[in-house]
């Protein structure tokens, strides 16, 4: 009876890993429509002098991003979806995965997707002037984008 839970097991495991890599793919395919998305944003639509600082609240952060129109709103939306994709997806590589280097990726790659994500929200809340916390979006950006497809890569 033993044998047949096993090869029932092992019979299944090519399925999950083959989940777990779709959905590593689906995440950088958003990573990268983000990343393209917060430039223009970035770079067109806020202001370059910033603007007056909002409430340091979540009232304050989504009355800033509604002041900037649909790009921002969706920048934003999507980055949310993001983080809890993370979420899943780290919980996913443990349950689904073996390999010590996909948890391992996983864990770096979502800890840089809340990074980005904190840049972001303190990028917004400081009216669009904080050139640092900018910074630590796009940086934080690449390296999720990095871990993820190393991830993919150990994920086979």
């Amino acid at each position: 009876m033993q044998g047949n839970a096993e090869s029932v097991l092992q019979s299944d495991r090519p399925q999950t890993k083959r989940s777990l890599r779709i959905m590593f793919v689906f995440i950088l395919v958003i990573l990268t429509i983000q990343g393209w998305l917060g430039d223009a944003v970035n770079i067109f639509v806020a202001p370059t002098t910033g603007s007056t600082p909002p409430p340091f609240s979540m009232a304050g952060f989504f009355q800033a991003v509604d002041s900037l129109g649909f790009p921002l709103i969706y920048h934003a939306f999507q980055g949310i979806v993001l983080f809890a994709l993370a979420v899943f997806s780290l919980a996913l590589s443990f349950r689904w995965s073996r390999s010590r280097s996909v948890r391992i990726c996983t864990i770096l790659a979502t800890f840089f997707v809340f990074s980005a994500a904190l840049g972001g929200f303190l990028f917004v809340l400081s009216g669009f002037a904080n050139g640092g916390n900018s910074a630590q979006m796009g940086v934080s950006f690449i390296g999720a984008y990095a871990f993820y497809f190393m991830a993919l890569y150990y994920a086979k």
